[in-house]
């Protein structure tokens, strides 16, 4: 017989609403204390039948790899006007043969022969990001970071460069992901008036959809050119059509907002980290020197270190999906168009997989050998982040870039800390001054904020999120 799930009782005063609230407000924190509280399953509320929790790998590898029961949550979760407002959808938003159709359009992108074209272009940008930065002034590291990735994804996936709307663009994402289409003002009060969230998130969807088709007209103007993009003009239905317009733009959409924001953000994340660590810093330094962009992306030393920052800091520390029909959670029956939120978050903290699993301890990847639903950086199943293999290239490649020149230090007095919408990303700006390597400070202070809630910087064994 079916056992009610555990979780919290509702809000005193807002009843389940405040419990919605809190969890939109601090994801990680709510997730964090329901996983410690109420195990293995458990939802928003007691008895939950609208939103339940499912940690470890188990429940990863039956919610993430269940395609025909378990749909990718934002088909549902867009509220009906801003799917209408929006020219297309892409590769998130989609389910079953629509999605499988466009997964397979655009994956020749993302095989091994067309990395080699891409290292090349990843290793020319981020030296001219670099260039930019005068050391001993300090700037904006978040903003550096999404600018160089935003750039990088353009060029490509789509064979354009748009160094002098970078920002713009990048801006507008920004915005966008903030905002959120099922964030609690948007969604009980979708109406177009001026002063409202849905009134925001309507003019900031508009003008990236216009940015977005101005790259679609440029890329036309220029020629055929081997990427992603060209795959997308070229792709033809069964009666030989081809996708529109907005279609394109949809797609291109998610392809952006995955191909830049999550890079950018474990970049942000490793530097800062890597600060705040100097054996492992001066390890790193050793192996970036003097490389050439090939030997970076080879380099194991770096690839521990992305491993770990991935591992501690997730960029979507939860992942939703939507039940289409009744299934079962260990004792539990979900019926069906119930969310069920799994959490790389609290996976990646299993101290029986993960050893004193709040440590930034790189090294532990010369021996840890997780299973894909024990460690998921990048999820699993049918959704599983089709873009993996670049993003490490190209995150290998900056950091061996920046690496080889630089030591990034956060300036003192600015805290550090997590904001969480569609991604997790370090809360902006983040002021760093870049240091050259042949004068790293034989000294760096602290960081403060609540980077300190989620990773064991300083061995002080504060209580951290339950851990």
């Amino acid at each position: 017989m079916s056992r009610p799930v555990p979780g919290p009782p509702p809000s005193r005063w807002t009843g389940r609403r405040g419990n919605a609230h809190a969890y939109a407000a601090d994801p990680v924190a709510y997730t964090a204390r329901l996983h410690h509280e109420f195990g293995p399953v458990s939802g928003l509320v007691h008895g939950d039948r609208r939103q339940v929790f499912a940690f470890g790998a188990e429940h990863n590898r039956t919610v993430l790899t269940g395609g025909d029961v378990f749909h990718t949550v934002l088909e549902y979760a867009i509220p009906a006007r801003i799917r209408q407002a929006r020219r297309g959808i892409g590769l998130l938003n989609m389910n079953g043969p629509d999605h499988r159709a466009a997964r397979h359009t655009v994956t020749p992108s993302f095989r091994p022969q067309a990395m080699g074209r891409h290292a090349a272009v990843i290793a020319r940008l981020a030296a001219e990001e670099v260039d930019s930065w005068v050391p001993g002034r300090a700037f904006d590291l978040t903003a550096s970071m999404r600018r160089l990735t935003l750039r990088i994804a353009c060029q490509c996936f789509f064979g354009v460069d748009i160094a002098r709307d970078a920002d713009s663009i990048g801006a507008l994402v920004q915005q966008m992901l903030a905002l959120r289409y099922f964030a609690t003002p948007i969604r009980y009060f979708p109406f177009d008036l001026p002063g409202t969230p849905y009134r925001r998130l309507l003019t900031v969807i508009r003008r990236l959809d216009d940015a977005l088709a101005s790259i679609v007209d440029a890329r036309r103007s220029a020629g055929e050119q081997p990427d992603l993009l060209q795959s997308l003009l070229a792709d033809r239905d069964e009666q030989g059509r081809g996708l529109s317009d907005d279609q394109l733009v949809g797609q291109l959409t998610t392809l952006l907002v995955a191909g830049h924001e999550t890079s950018s953000s474990t970049l942000s994340w490793a530097l800062i980290l890597l600060s705040q660590h100097r054996p492992d810093l001066d390890e790193v330094l050793d192996a970036a020197a003097g490389r050439t962009p090939e030997e970076h992306a080879g380099s194991t030393v770096l690839d521990r270190i992305l491993k770990e920052t991935l591992r501690l800091l997730p960029p979507g520390p939860n992942t939703a999906r939507i039940t289409v029909a009744p299934t079962m959670l260990g004792e539990h029956e979900i019926p069906a168009w119930c969310q069920v939120v799994t959490s790389k978050y609290v996976t990646h903290r299993d101290p029986a997989r993960f050893p004193e699993p709040l440590r930034f301890q790189p090294e532990r990847w010369e021996t840890a050998s997780p299973t894909r639903y024990e460690y998921l950086p990048y999820g699993a199943g049918p959704h599983v982040c089709i873009g993996a293999a670049f993003a490490d290239l190209e995150m290998k490649i900056v950091l061996g870039a920046i690496l080889s020149r630089h030591v990034l230090v956060p300036v003192p007095g600015n805290p550090v800390s997590r904001e969480v919408g569609l991604l997790m990303s370090p809360k902006g700006p983040v002021p760093v001054v870049a240091h050259p390597v042949s004068a790293v400070p034989s000294r760096v202070d602290r960081v403060e904020g609540d980077l300190n809630e989620m990773v064991d910087l300083y061995g002080d064994e504060r209580w951290r999120l339950g851990w």
